[in-house]
């Protein structure tokens, strides 16, 4: 019998061999696809289950600090750590997310529905009555404020410096304060600025975190190790940070490389352990912008023209222009 010859110039026995050949190779195909997402899943396994252990435990820790803040001396200091602290969950949240599916979001994080008519009591997870709490706890923030010891509150037009002794390794907060100047020749623990209007702060360099809140149209002259501004607007930051300075739900937030000048300020900064060959000035995450591939409108870098080089003399102008009493604390 002849060969019978396809179309493609294959004899029939070719053409059998050609098919079972390539459902060999697209069999080993599906096969190594199969070995991959195993192992994809037990990558990702494997790293939720570190999620989920590391995130308690950060949890836990911020609930212990938050149960002994009632019998600190030194509350002003404790809740600021405590905010950095959530802020650095919520940021290792976010850069988590990636493999954290939406069948472990639902299966952990919200809870499930049970069938029946009688009301329940809902039994929330640690981090869901966690962050409840702190919303509860946000309703109260002005309650709160006005129970906290300020450093200095309720100014207006006054030049504002204070002792080296109470600088050096201290915390210094400061609230309510309009068309001040505030000046800090030391180097400090942390520093708690809140509700600022049109006001300059220039201070030396501090060993561990600043944080800025709801502060309008001011100037600050910092150096820290970490930085966090929240519900600001129109302010200028001449920058020395060794992290990654924080910003949300701010707008016109402008940047510049930290000048500040005294004649202290080489011992400050070796004091405040801030390491001098970083500054990460012009690097800032934005919690209310996700996209990787546009910029933050909320934040920019301060041009040439903009920049304030002579402290000294702006600060004279500022004095002048607002007729400032010098307040020696």
């Amino acid at each position: 019998m002849a060969e019978i010859v396809g179309g493609h110039g294959f004899s029939g026995k070719e053409k059998i061999t050609e098919i079972l050949n390539r459902r060999h190779k697209e069999r080993e195909i599906q096969i190594q696809a199969a070995k991959l997402e195993r192992e994809k899943d037990a990558d990702e396994t494997e790293a939720m289950q570190f999620f989920e252990s590391s995130f308690d435990e950060k949890v836990k820790l911020i609930g212990n600090s938050l149960a002994t803040v009632g019998k600190s001396e030194q509350k002003a200091q404790v809740f600021a750590e405590v905010q950095n602290e959530i802020h650095d969950l919520q940021r290792y949240l976010s850069t988590s997310t990636f493999f954290l599916n939406e069948y472990k979001i639902k299966a952990e994080l919200i809870p499930k529905k049970k069938f029946g008519f009688k009301s329940k009591k809902i039994v929330k997870t640690s981090a869901e009555k966690f962050t409840l709490d702190k919303l509860d706890g946000a309703k109260d923030a002005s309650a709160d404020e006005d129970r906290m010891k300020w450093t200095f509150t309720n100014r207006k037009n006054e030049l504002i410096e204070l002792p080296r002794e109470k600088i050096d390794d201290q915390t210094i907060t400061g609230s309510n304060l309009t068309n001040c100047v505030i000046r800090l020749e030391g180097h400090s623990g942390s520093l708690q600025f809140s509700k600022l209007d049109n006001c300059l702060v220039i201070c030396g360099p501090t060993a561990r975190s600043i944080f800025l809140d709801d502060c309008h149209n001011c100037k600050f002259v910092v150096a820290c190790q970490q930085l966090r501004c929240h519900r600001s607007r129109n302010c200028d930051l001449y920058l020395k940070v060794t992290s990654r300075a924080i910003i949300e739900d701010c707008a016109q937030i402008q940047v510049a490389e930290y000048n500040g000048t005294y004649p202290e300020l080489d011992g400050d900064l070796l004091k405040s352990g801030l390491d001098p060959t970083v500054n990460n000035w012009n690097i800032l995450d934005d919690f209310n912008w996700l996209s990787t591939d546009k910029p933050s409108p909320n934040w920019s870098i301060l041009e040439h023209e903009q920049l304030i080089l002579n402290w000294p003399a702006y600060q004279d102008q500022f004095q002048q222009t607002h007729s400032l009493c010098n307040t020696f604390e």
